[in-house]
This record gives C-alpha cells, structure tokens and sequence, in this order.
C-alpha cells in the first residue's frame, strides 16, 4: 500500500478562507514596540529589535505589553505576550528536543564521520547575562546552524509533520518565541533572532510549504522585501475576487506567513530564590511536552532531563564547568584527556551512575530541582535516576544503529541495579589496582564499595561488547536464567573468580577487543584447540549462577571439583525441587477453601523420614559454607548490609534532605 502525500490528502481537510494580509508595519511603530520591550523587561536593544520586526502589529502589541500574562512554572512565572508574528521573521529551534536520542556526541568519537555527524550537537542555549530574558546560542559557524536546522526538519517531517493541516488551515495554536542570540565562534558577527522554544515542529512545516531553510532567515532578514512580498501576495488575492478563488499555491502562502505567537519577554521567580531565564523557558517545554501536542517519549524525555540535571550541578558550583561538559559527552576522548579527564568511556560512565545515585544533600538537592522543573514527577526513585543517568552513559556509545542504540539503553539501565545504589566512589584507579582492592573486600568477607565501583565500570563494557544481555525470553533462547544483568554483575563481584572476570571485561574493552573468559586465578581460558574462549552471556550465567542453584553442571567432569561441582548443581536443583513440592502441597485446598494440609495433614512415618533428612542436611550446610569460604571467599548470601531487597528501588529517604532544597516539586502541574 502506497503512502498518500499531503497534497491528495487535502480535500480531508477543510480549508478556510484567505483575505489579504496587514501590511509589514512601518519603522516608527517598530522602533516603539523595542523601546518599550527595553523599558519593561530589561531587554538588549537587538532582543528588543528582533521582537518588534516580527510583529505583524506593533502598535498593538504595545498597548497590551505592560499586562503580560504569567504562565506558572516550578520556581516563578514566565511572562508572556500574545501577538502575531511573520514567519520568515522567526526560526524553529535548531536543537529540537525530539532528536535528543538520535544525537551522535563528541565523547562517541562518532562525530565528523559523516553527514549526520558532521559537527557536534548544538549545545543547550544558555541564558543571557545581567539577567536579561533572552538567550545565547554558540555555533562553530554559519553552516553549524544549517546542518542542525536540517537534522531537525527532517526529523519532524518524517515523525510530527504538520504540514495537511497547515496548509489547508495555518497555524491555529501560539508557539512560544524566546530572543536567542546566535554567537559564532568563526568570527561572524553575531546574530538574534525569534526562536521557538518548544522546537515547534509548526514552523519547520511552515517554512516547508514557504519554500524557505530556516537556517537562512536569521542572516536575510530585509524589511522592504518582506513588504513588497506581501504586497504582491495580496495583489493576488485581491484580483481572484472570491476567496474560493484564489490559486491554491497563493492561499497556502497567505495562510503560513503569520503565525499567532507568545513572546517569552520575562521571568519572575519566587520571592526569596535564584532566577533564571534558561531555565524557566525549560521548565515551561518539558511541561507543555509531557502529553501534548505528541509525547516525546521515555528516551527522549530522559535525554532532557540528563542535560537539565548537568546544567543545575553545574549553575550551583557543584561541578566544574569542564566536567559538566565531560559528563555530557560533549568532549571527545582526545578533548577529555587533554582537559585532565579519562578517555575511558566505562570510567565516564561509573563516575555518571554514582553522580545520579549519590546520597549527598546539596548534590541530591540539584538533581531533585532539575527533574521537577522539566517534569511533573515528585518521586526522585532509583530507577528513574538511573534511567536518567544511562541517556549520559549512552552519548559515548559508537553505534549509529538506532534499534541497537535503544536495546543497548535497556541492557545497560538493567545492568545498573541494585547495589549499584548503595554507597561507593568513582575513582580514576586503573584496572588491576581497583581489582586488587576488590579481591581484599572478598577475601575478608565484605565485598563492599570497591567491587561496587567494579561492578559499575564493567556494566559498560559488559553490555556493549555484548558479553551480558537482558531476558530474552523462552524462545529461541540460549539463556539458561531469566535474570537482569545487574543481578548477574552482582552475583559477579561477589566472589574471587567474578573479580578476575570483571577486571577482564575492563582490560579487553579498553584493547578493543572481545571480553574473553577466565578461570579461578583470572588467567584466559582457552578450548581444547588452544583458543581463546569468548566470554557470552549465556557462558556467564552458567558460571555464576542465581544464590542456591549450584554450580554449573560440567559435561565431562575430571577432577574431584568438576566432579563435585556437578553434585552440588544436582543438589541445588533438588532442593528447588522440594522448595516447589511444598508450595505444591500447600496449594492443595479443602472444600472450605483452606490449605488441605492444614486440615488432612501427612503420614507421620513420611514426615519423620523426611524430617531426619532435612534436618542431617542443615547439619552439614554450615561446615560446607565455612570450607567455601575459606578457600574462596565470601558469596552474595553472606554479606548483609541491612538493605532489603525492596529498598533498591525505593525513593531516597528525603526527610534529611528536604532544608535542602528550596524548590518544591510541581505538584500542581
């Protein structure tokens, strides 16, 4: 089935009438409406400029400017005014936040590869200085600007295309302009201009059907030509006589070249707290976006909510502003080391997961802020933190494939569980030192921050070397549990053989080369052939499986290990099997709907048979445990460090926090 173009489709959509269109206004008016924005809102004179020559009727706009209207937002009050602008006056946002997840960053090393990453991202726009309700925007150069622009049209028109509607009916709802300067670091003069803050996928569809490149408007603005533009339009509508009339292609024209408007002309944050514009016009977009007009959706979401987080801790002094910019992946590793960073993308990415997971008031306090000002969420979970911190981790991912990119995020989010959320440093030690601490921590019983920092820098290259995977279902499938990668890694650091293995992933990632496998004293394993074996995911369940379940079995046992290895996998099976049995049994219901058992009971002769075994069998388990641990270290099922399972994914506990922090969350959105 062919796909219809918005042309056939037109006659769906009722097409409203065109009259002729205002005339440009005249410098006089336009120069008073810029004074004005000066006066009240403390405006640049080029800010101001930009305002008033977009205006379709500045002498309108004026009388109404001193009532803006105030659209709440968590921290204050953007202020706002209604108006009608031209559209070849303003711009869409060049960094629409809907291609978030499809960026390419620098710390990839992706980016000059090719026409889709040929230039880094555009950088959040940051607000103006003194204060001033406006923003700036860096651009390497001109074509920096026409290559994101490009990036964003043609993704809105292949996924939010406007463009029937819009033809047949312009634009019907305001979009939100923000004066954004553009500042270039090639020595063009710079330039500002009226950009949509909320990306505006209506006025990228406006400039498709004008036949203009965005890019182009912010350096071809010219007052006589839009004036004799619009008088040769209305030429035309006038000589059709009737409206039904007119040439189709003139009345498209005529119904994009104004677009109604509110421009963002001012902040007014709470009494008692920090203002800033930047971040307010922020806040106003992610709220709007959260159900209209298209959801962006969880990745792309996340995308905003990890640079909003990085900007905060980087506003209140929490992080240098080099290492906001190497935590959003806007270094490449070349950049990172010669700014006194590591290149290592797994180092980058433990520093990110223990940033989002620390307990530390002020640095929770920032992130807590930043999340409620983009979002409606008021519950800061582990989870979500985690998920946030995993679209940072992810910027430095070479893989231009978006189904693997996003298959990646899930293993990687599932790898970064569970006692990755307790408490441990991310430090810059290299791998065999980190290891050797690791080893200490088992080999004294307390596998603690050391094999959690472990753990945390190999999650990375364990799932993108695609060593470990997530539950991939029954079908079709080698795995031989269904557990999450983190519960894997987990079972991992416990032990002296999963430090080796950790190490391993650690040393082979930062080769470039496949994770391989080793044995009980770290060294590689090799098949009977003499080759290096591949560690795989299934290969890795086996070898460290679920607490309880035994060892892997071995199919050709030798040794007395292997041999009483595979004793130990019969007897944890058939104790899972008893463990079933008695569920089994205490299924069974009378017809009261009671346990059966409870009521019929068992032989007595059977329950003292069993009786004796169970009981000789818990006689022996604490000799056996005390003989593992001697000659291997402590497991997973010694350490108790008093978290529950059900506290991992918790909220932090914020009643210490909430002095800390002075912005409530926006409950009321």
């Amino acid at each position: 089935m062919t796909t219809a173009s918005p042309t056939t489709l037109a006659e769906s959509v009722l097409p409203r009438p065109v009259e002729p269109l205002p005339s440009p206004a005249l410098a006089t008016a336009t120069r008073k409406l810029a004074d004005k924005l000066i006066d009240l809102f403390n405006m640049s004179e080029e800010a101001a400029l930009a305002f008033s020559l977009a205006t379709v009727d500045p002498s309108t706009v004026r009388r109404v400017v001193e009532t803006p209207e105030r659209l709440p937002v968590p921290g204050g009050a953007v202020l706002a005014v209604r108006a009608e602008v031209w559209a070849r006056c303003i711009i869409p946002d060049p960094r629409n936040p809907r291609i978030g997840p499809a960026r390419r960053h620098p710390a990839s090393d992706l980016v000059g590869r090719d026409e889709s990453t040929r230039f880094r991202p555009l950088a959040e726009p940051a607000a103006a200085p003194e204060g001033r309700p406006e923003l700036t925007q860096r651009l390497q150069n001109q074509e920096h600007l026409a290559w994101a622009a490009k990036q964003a049209h043609d993704y809105v028109i292949d996924n939010n295309d406007w463009r029937v509607s819009i033809r047949n009916q312009g634009v019907m709802t305001e979009v939100w302009l923000a004066a954004t300067t553009f500042q270039h670091d090639d020595g063009t003069p710079a330039v500002t201009i009226p950009v949509t803050a909320e990306g505006s996928s209506r006025v990228t569809c406006v400039h498709d059907l004008l036949g203009l490149r965005s890019a182009d408007v912010p350096y071809g603005r010219d007052e006589r030509k839009l004036r004799s533009h619009i008088r040769k339009l209305n030429e035309e509508v006038t000589a059709a006589g009737r409206p039904d009339e007119v040439d189709r292609d003139v009345a498209v024209k005529v119904r994009c070249e104004k677009v109604p408007a509110l421009l963002l002309v001012g902040f007014e944050p709470h009494r008692g707290t920090g203002g800033d514009f930047g971040v307010a016009v922020k806040s106003l977009v992610a709220l709007r976006h959260v159900d209209f007009p298209k959801p962006w959706g969880e990745a792309t979401e996340n995308e905003a909510l990890a640079d909003a987080v990085i900007d905060e801790l980087d506003r209140r002094g929490l992080i240098t502003t080099g290492k906001a910019d190497w935590l959003s992946g806007a270094l490449t590793p070349g950049e990172a080391e010669a700014a006194g960073f590591n290149r290592d993308p797994a180092i980058r990415a433990a520093t990110i997961t223990r940033l989002f997971t620390d307990r530390d008031p002020q640095i929770y306090a920032a992130i807590r802020v930043a999340i409620t000002s983009q979002s409606t969420r008021t519950r800061i979970t582990t989870k979500l933190l985690l998920d946030v911190a995993t679209s940072l981790i992810l910027r430095s991912l070479p893989e231009e494939d978006a189904r693997r990119r996003e298959r990646t995020r899930k293993y990687l989010k599932d790898a970064l569980s569970g006692e990755l959320a307790k408490e441990w440093d991310a430090t810059l030690r290299n791998a065999e030192e980190l290891a050797a601490v690791a080893h200490r921590e088992v080999a004294a019983g307390d596998p603690g921050p050391a094999t959690r920092e472990l753990a945390a820098r190999s999650a990375y290259p364990l799932i993108v070397g695609g060593a470990l995977t997530a539950d991939r279902g029954t079908r079709n499938s080698d795995q031989p549990d269904r557990r999450h990668p983190g519960e894997v890694i987990d079972r991992m650091r416990t032990n002296a053989r999963g430090v080796y293995q950790l190490r391993q992933a650690l040393v082979d990632f930062s080769g470039e080369r496949r994770i391989r496998l080793v044995d009980e004293v770290g060294q590689v394993v090799r098949n009977p052939e003499g080759r290096e074996v591949i560690a795989t995911d299934s290969t890795l369940r086996n070898i460290f499986p679920r607490a309880g379940e035994g060892p892997a079995p071995n199919p050709a046992p030798v040794t007395p290990a292997e041999i009483l290895g595979n004793a130990l996998s019969v007897l944890g099976s058939a104790i899972r099997a008893v463990e079933g049995a008695v569920k089994q049994v205490e299924a069974v219901q009378s017809d009261d709907g009671t346990p059966a058992i409870d009521s019929l009971g068992a032989d007595r002769g059977d329950c003292e048979a069993w009786r004796t075994v169970l009981i000789d069998t818990l006689e022996k388990l604490p000799i056996w445990k005390q003989r593992g641990i001697q000659r291997h270290g402590y497991g997973i099922q010694d350490v108790d460090d008093g978290l529950g399972e059900d506290d991992l994914d918790d909220d932090f506990d914020e009643d210490d926090l909430e002095a800390e922090d002075p912005v409530a969350p926006a409950s009321n959105v």
